[in-house]
């Protein structure tokens, strides 16, 4: 017996929507993932074009923060003055990205009284301020300390992210999705200190990732707790900021004219 070709269509219908639904259901589950990757807005060419050449400098940072006078309104630690904002708070600076606080410092934000620096400071500059000014919160390690990490980042993370953090490892090939490069700055910027500690502390599912919180590294004779996994935290962030100084001895206020001139 031969159907109407409406009737046809619609019993073809009814043979595809349970595929549909699954198809529906796959979407919804991917969609989940979206926290781990690179906001859309900042995918944008015009936008890629924020991030610096090089790792922002913390020290070269507190030449522009003393230059645009910041602590007449944050005080000299960040903490104080007539800024609401304490930047020297640790819990409130680890939920800030380096992006949103670049855009920030750059362009200023309707309802308040921060000055558009855009016009008197490089690229370059404001990202070592942004990276100054997270450092009153949250200090960068000295190089003692990285020096101390390195074997543990060696033994228990360069296989998958290499060595040098560019996600290059031996076992990387075989991972999907590939492991972090941790110099990707559109990447790595647009996170917070607390994403970042939850993915080094419960690991990121069927990523490949996985949680240290609480485990230990016997050879190393180290417990992965909460102070460790912060170290950590800080260990990531100098894959891209530095703790040291590009500027020479001199620089002072009278380096400003140079904002305009250089790109980085």
């Amino acid at each position: 017996m031969r159907l109407p070709i409406r009737l046809k269509h619609a019993f073809s219908l009814l043979l595809l929507a349970p595929g549909m639904v699954l198809l529906s259901s796959c979407s919804s589950n991917f969609s989940l993932k979206n926290e781990s990757l690179v906001s859309a807005n900042l995918t944008r060419k015009a936008d890629i074009l924020t991030y610096p050449e090089d790792r922002p400098s913390v020290p070269d940072g507190k030449v522009w923060w003393n230059q645009q006078n910041c602590a007449s309104c944050h005080g000299a630690t960040g903490s104080g003055g007539s800024a609401p904002v304490n930047l020297s708070d640790k819990v409130w600076m680890r939920k800030i990205k380096p992006i949103d606080q670049f855009l920030f410092v750059a362009y200023g934000k309707p309802g308040t009284n921060h000055p558009a620096l855009a016009d008197k400071l490089s690229k370059r500059q404001i990202w070592d301020l942004v990276f100054y000014t997270r450092s009153l919160a949250v200090p960068e390690l000295n190089d003692a300390e990285i020096m101390a990490i390195d074997p543990v980042f060696g033994s228990n993370c360069a296989v998958c992210h290499g060595k040098k953090g560019k996600g290059d490892g031996p076992l990387a090939h075989a991972l999907e999705p590939v492991p972090a490069n941790f110099s990707q700055y559109n990447r790595f910027y647009d996170r917070t200190d607390d994403t970042l500690y939850d993915h080094i502390a419960n690991g990121i599912k069927w990523e490949g990732m996985p949680n240290f919180l609480g485990k230990e590294d016997k050879a190393k004779n180290l417990k992965f707790d909460e102070a460790y996994i912060w170290k950590l935290v800080q260990y990531v962030r100098n894959f891209h900021e530095t703790n040291l100084a590009t500027l020479p001895e001199d620089t002072g206020a009278n380096k400003s004219g140079s904002a305009a001139s250089s790109s980085k």
